[in-house]
């Protein structure tokens, strides 16, 4: 019998009903009644957690632009911003404190700790971090205070609080994420999520009712519109030179390529420029995954040419091609589930001797992903999936990159998780890696990417800049649901 599980769509925040075997390979299907009921049910059960999670979502935005705004100061001619500053403070502190923080702790908490003490530690740890909120706010608000009035004295101090204080939210948000909502899903009962669903329900509540929710819509807002643009409100990249300035590492020319009878791929033509994010958006079954799997060896080409450095590698193996510097991350993760995740890192680096650099690319792995620090001992089959999936970037990091093949990243992710592995290729593009992005979600893809291709039934059909895509009335209609 087959279960079905969620698949989340990144901008509209509702799941996508699949069965597993069709979310394995990528494809959509339509349930029998018995099989939406069960979903519907099993839906309803976590309703608490997804509000709990959608606001996380508003508070991960708030601390990218609070990031971005504490990267811009030290800028002598120009004062911070205390205004905006203190708008986004004034979020964080009172959202925190009288909407998100008496549902969790309230009902989520309660409830959890009433089952079982499993997770004793890590609820009073996050509880001290909500009553140490308004202290750090406070200080934070003092620092700014004296940064505005002595500029630039006090720049490095000011910026090293916020990054301490973006750095303790994230980690809170991400640890609830990973670590209390599974055990909650795991050990509370009907009874108990029927009394949290309909507590979170109450448009009356004076704590987290309708009213209150309107006047925090009204301060982000107010947020958004003082915020310069594109400041960390969407996933805008920043603008990167002329697609003639990068040299092309990748060339794809008239490339077919068969399962059995089934022509897959039909004379696909595309190029890859040293430095960009490249992005292949098309539906389920049009062939994207079939023609990385082409560049990565891993599928036969049955006739054209792929060119990497300008090298013919056509028919090179798999491995002779991550030698030269091309490295894939799998459609559906495909970590190695019994070994550590330490020694999944370490494998990503097997074509390397270089054991002193690997140790610091290691490190660096575990900067970019702090979850993957913290779980370094323990199995990878044993992670989330979104964990899962910063483990099998990090990987094939390892492999020190030429050409990152990612294979539908955000697939089967929580809405959250999806934004930390998006901001996860915006930093990558951003540090000068070459990105080719295979990825379902057309949207998101288009929006940071550099060149775009569109693919249909094995043939590219549209090419373009990834804005000029966003803007295509045919993107628009099929793909973006516009």
């Amino acid at each position: 019998m087959l279960h079905p599980i969620d698949a989340w769509c990144w901008f509209s925040l509702r799941p996508l009903r699949l069965c597993a075997l069709c979310a394995e390979r990528g494809f959509g299907c339509v349930f029998p009644d018995i099989f939406v009921a069960n979903s519907r049910r099993e839906n309803s059960v976590t309703e608490a957690l997804q509000i709990i999670s959608n606001e996380h979502r508003s508070m991960w935005q708030l601390t990218v632009v609070l990031d971005e705004l504490r990267k811009q100061l030290g800028n002598p001619r120009q004062k911070p911003d205390s205004d905006l500053f203190n708008l986004i403070l004034d979020y964080i502190e009172q959202y925190v404190e009288r909407v998100h923080e008496p549902k969790e702790e309230a009902f989520l908490y309660k409830a959890v700790m009433e089952r079982t003490s499993e997770g004793n530690e890590m609820i009073a740890e996050f509880q001290r971090e909500h009553a140490s909120t308004p202290e750090v706010v406070a200080r934070l608000r003092s620092q700014l205070k004296s940064l505005v009035r002595d500029y630039p004295a006090g720049v490095a101090e000011f910026q090293a609080a916020l990054e301490e204080y973006i750095s303790m939210m994230r980690r809170h948000i991400l640890r609830e994420e990973s670590d209390l909502f599974p055990l909650a899903r795991k050990i509370l009962t009907d009874r108990d999520w029927d009394g949290i669903n309909t507590a979170f329900a109450d448009s009356e509540d004076p704590l987290f009712g309708e009213r209150v929710r309107a006047e925090f819509r009204s301060l982000m807002s107010r947020i958004v519109n003082q915020a310069p643009e594109p400041i960390g409100f969407g996933l805008v990249a920043k603008a990167k030179p002329a697609a003639e300035a990068h040299p092309v590492l990748l060339s794809v020319a008239n490339l077919t390529s068969q399962y059995g009878r089934i022509q897959a791929l039909r004379g696909v033509t595309i190029e890859v420029r040293q430095g960009q994010l490249v992005a292949l958006v098309g539906a389920n079954g049009a062939g994207k995954t079939t023609l990385l799997r082409a560049i990565s060896g891993v599928q036969k080409a049955s006739a054209g040419e792929v060119r990497f450095a300008g090298q013919d590698i056509t028919h090179l193996r798999p491995d002779q091609r991550v030698r030269m510097g091309i490295c894939q991350v799998p459609e559906g993760r495909q970590v190695f589930g019994p070994l550590s995740v330490e020694d999944n890192l370490r494998l990503g680096a097997y074509t390397r001797g270089d054991k002193k650099s690997i140790e610091e690319d290691l490190e660096q792995m575990y900067a970019m992903f702090p979850i993957l620090k913290q779980k370094f001992k323990q199995a990878a089959g044993t992670l989330s999936g979104g964990q899962q999936q910063m483990l099998a970037m990090a990987r094939a990091l390892m492999g020190r990159p030429k050409l990152l093949l990612l294979d539908e990243p955000s697939m089967g992710l929580a809405p959250l998780l999806i934004q930390e592995i998006f901001n996860a290729i915006i930093s990558l593009r951003e540090q000068g890696k070459t990105v080719f992005l295979v990825e379902q979600n057309a949207q998101a893809a288009l929006s940071i990417a550099d060149q775009a291709y569109v693919i249909e039934t094995g043939e590219i059909v549209l090419s373009g800049s990834g804005s000029e895509l966003l803007d295509n009335e045919q993107v628009r209609s099929a793909y973006l649901g516009i």
